[in-house]
């Protein structure tokens, strides 16, 4: 029996090792902090990724308009090399 786990363990790990290949990385930098919500495939095989942040209320602001002190909602689109299109 003990043989059986070790085995099914060494399988497992080998699995979970080769599926993390990873093809690129990309780092988009903002000021504030950021949520990744979702990563999607688009149908023209790119990627649409949904995001939020926290806005601090900081900054300067317009005669007649309230603060922000809530969520900020993003939507970025990359291509298959991670560029922002």
């Amino acid at each position: 029996m003990k043989k059986l786990y070790m085995g099914a363990y060494t399988l497992c790990t080998v699995l979970g090792l080769s599926a993390q290949e990873v093809v690129w990385q990309k780092d988009i930098k903002s000021s504030t902090q950021d949520f990744l919500s979702q990563v999607t495939t688009t149908i023209d095989q790119q990627y649409l990724i949904t995001g939020s942040s926290i806005q601090s209320g900081k900054g300067k602001m317009e005669a007649g308009s309230k603060p922000n002190n809530g969520y900020d909602f993003h939507l970025v689109k990359l291509n298959q090399q991670g560029e922002q299109v």
